[in-house]
């Protein structure tokens, strides 16, 4: 049979996921920059977390509750020897799933059913912060120490791997540590190995965002030091001074696509150096 969607579930959806579409209207509309910096920010702090997920289920998850750090269904938990404490607020997120739909044969002028169409519906989900019982097994992904070699040269894999030249050389423009001009980035050769690998990161998300865009050059520098900041964070490391992230006078048009991009590039860069760095964190 093909698979009907109850209207209520459908109103479900729309309900919540509008909810998240009017908070980021309210970020657009924050008139304090600093504010709309931190808002901005808590984004940014899910999203390292939660970098294995849909940019949307990131959105969702921030905005329903903005400290959590691991969430899983009630079923995934008792599986994991913990459940869930009485009276806690799940949160929503979607979830998708493959439905079948009529087709009009051209042929036979008969009606078939054919899979094909991925759909999203509400699923609940549960911070570790709100279940008890055994205790999670640690997952290392920090990178310990001030010296960050092991690192830089991961993320040199990375820029090989997308074919892109890297050059550490002297720059002699002030408070200038990198640079990029679409296939290649340049690294400062006088700095920490530290400012290095953050002004890497910087630089690398321009190469996969920004090659042939027309953007604001302000949007470009919002997306990369987002992605800077996602990556940095998730992996426990020190963030260069990076200027503030408010959004100025972007709508909401532009913030969903500043966190779509960084969303995009930060995956990619994570999913890599967790491959040669440390071991990937259960689901």
């Amino acid at each position: 049979m093909t698979e009907v969607i109850e209207v209520g579930e459908r109103n479900e959806k729309s309900q919540f996921v509008q909810e998240v579409v009017e908070h980021l209207k309210q970020l657009a509309a924050e008139t304090d920059k600093v504010r709309q910096s931190e808002l901005f920010k808590q984004y940014l702090e899910t999203m390292s977390k939660f970098w294995r997920y849909s940019y949307h289920n990131q959105l969702l998850i921030a905005h329903q509750m903005p400290n959590a750090s691991r969430v899983a269904g009630f079923r995934k938990w008792r599986m994991m020897g913990r459940w869930v404490r009485k009276g806690s607020k799940s949160i929503k997120i979607l979830a998708p799933r493959m439905r079948k739909i009529e087709v009009l044969d051209a042929e036979t002028g008969e009606l078939r059913e054919e899979e094909g169409v991925v759909d999203f519906f509400p699923v609940s989900v549960f911070d570790v912060s709100q279940t008890e019982g055994k205790p999670l097994p640690e997952v290392e992904i920090t990178v310990d120490g001030d010296n960050y070699k092991g690192f830089l040269d991961s993320l040199m894999e990375f820029c090989k791997s997308k074919k892109i030249k890297v050059n550490f050389r002297e720059l002699h423009v002030n408070g200038l540590y990198g640079y990029s001009k679409g296939g290649e980035i340049a690294i400062t050769n006088t700095e920490s190995i530290n400012t290095q690998v953050n002004t890497m990161i910087h630089e690398v998300a321009h190469e996969l965002l920004h090659r042939g865009t027309m953007l604001s050059k302000q949007q470009n520098e919002i997306q990369a030091e987002g992605v800077a900041y996602v990556v940095t964070r998730h992996f426990g490391m020190e963030n260069k001074s990076f200027n503030y992230l408010a959004l100025y006078n972007a709508n909401y048009k532009k913030i969903m696509e500043n966190l779509r991009a960084i969303a995009k590039a930060s995956k990619q860069i994570i999913e890599f150096l967790e491959g040669r760095m440390c071991p990937s964190p259960e689901a």
